[in-house]
């Protein structure tokens, strides 16, 4: 199968990661959901545009005005597909701040997948939809504050893509967990987080083992994800796992 092309990737994360509203914008999508997360909560200027340079500051106060009445601040997502091509420079100029930049990678699926050691009394448990069992381990392990809990579930339950959402079982207990998202030959990876009191054991090997395995089986040739830049233990993870970096992107951010 081709490597798949950054609109596809970035046509795929935004279906795997809705939003509670959308809106369409001459080539950009404007989405909000509560404030919880910047991938649901900001401009993403990805199709080709229609308007000029000379219409882009109507655009821009248009949008920022649509956050702050919301109490929100102004969020662009920056891709390599931005539109217009100058955006981040007019942007930075306004005094948006550069924050998040994060790798985009993919790995094929039909290379193979080396299986982990056997972990002592180990087993993943795989649901479809999303459980409390997994909500609550996951918020345990990622520190979620009680704020967002009611935003990330309606985000969690309302992905159309298939979904396959794993924790990872070790001594009677869940250590780890992650979402992975399917949409035709695409898997996404999501929240992948282990137990802070049991990072450095290779749970999340296994975790990430049980994912891949599963879209395989599904049908996917390849698999993707992003990782912050600052992330470095989840960089070397997924450099041992074939993941090769295809793009970056960033978000400008203004507050109010």
């Amino acid at each position: 199968m081709p490597i798949p092309t950054i609109r596809t990737i970035e046509e795929a994360s935004l279906n795997a990661w809705p939003a509670r509203q959308q809106l369409v914008d001459d080539g950009w999508l404007i989405r909000f959901h509560d404030g919880y997360t910047r991938r649901s909560n900001s401009v993403n200027p990805i199709y080709a545009s229609e308007s000029d340079h000379s219409t882009l500051e109507t655009r821009l106060k248009k949008w920022e005005q649509f956050y702050a009445e919301r109490g929100r601040p102004a969020i662009f997502k920056i891709t390599p597909l931005v539109q217009p091509p100058r955006l981040d420079e007019v942007l930075a100029e306004r005094g948006y701040r550069y924050e998040a930049p994060t790798g985009v990678r993919i790995r094929s699926l039909a290379e193979p997948l080396t299986p982990p050691n056997t972990l002592p009394d180990g087993h993943a448990v795989v649901e479809s939809t999303l459980s409390d069992a997994w909500l609550k381990s996951y918020t345990a392990f990622s520190n979620t504050p009680p704020e967002t809990l009611a935003p990330m579930r309606s985000i969690l339950e309302n992905i159309a893509p298939a979904c396959s959402f794993v924790a990872q079982w070790a001594g009677g207990v869940p250590v780890a967990s992650g979402l992975g998202v399917r949409e035709g030959p695409l898997f996404g990876l999501y929240d992948i987080v282990t137990s802070p009191t049991q990072r450095g054991k290779g749970y999340g090997v296994h975790l990430l083992h049980t994912l891949l395995a599963w879209a395989r089986a599904q049908g996917a040739s390849h698999a993707y994800l992003a990782v912050m830049d600052d992330n470095a233990p989840a960089r070397r993870l997924y450099d041992k796992w074939g993941f090769g970096e295809v793009y970056k992107y960033w978000y400008r951010v203004r507050d109010w």
